[in-house]
């Protein structure tokens, strides 16, 4: 009966990786250093997204004393995102990837992650990534106005066919 269940449900199959498997997911976590890689990304992703903000203004000014506390916040939201990758949560990402490769292919890339080149683009990624945003940002610009009138009509018609979903909104005013 149980090997039933396993074979109609692929998904019950997946969530079960075999120990070694396991145990070399879990190698590629610590060889990665996911924490340390946020740790680094987080406060220069918080001020990449207080930059954004501006665009919220007129000539993208914001006014300073705004700015301020926009970043503030940001930073010690975003900015501490690390703090979310506890040992359980880096050990459900382990399994993910224990689910999609094999024993071999998860020490081969332990392995490439080893090789210095990657220790160095590891250690690069967070800057990389902070001066990628806002030209990321930027290049997403000119279609931003319409996606967001898109998404604002899209919620409006949602809500005029289901009025008893507005209450759901976190701006009920928003519509």
């Amino acid at each position: 009966m149980a090997a039933a269940i396993l074979l109609a449900s692929p998904a019950l199959a997946e969530t079960a990786p075999d120990a070694a498997t396991l145990t070399a997911a879990r190698e590629l976590m610590q060889v990665t250093d996911v924490q340390g890689q946020m740790r680094a990304l987080g406060p220069r992703m918080a001020e990449s997204m207080g930059q954004q903000m501006r665009l919220m203004f007129k000539d993208d000014t914001m006014p300073e004393g705004l700015r301020t506390e926009l970043t503030a916040a940001m930073q010690a939201y975003v900015g501490s995102m690390d703090s979310y990758f506890t040992p359980a949560f880096i050990d459900q990402l382990a399994t993910i990837y224990a689910r999609h490769f094999t024993v071999e292919e998860l020490r081969r890339v332990t392995a490439f992650m080893k090789e210095p080149v990657m220790v160095k683009f590891r250690a690069e990624t967070p800057a990389m990534i902070a001066e990628m945003l806002p030209l990321t940002f930027e290049a997403m610009k000119p279609g931003q106005q319409q996606f967001m009138a898109k998404i604002r009509q899209i919620v409006a018609d949602w809500i005029a066919r289901h009025p008893e979903d507005k209450a759901k909104l976190r701006s009920p005013t928003a519509s």
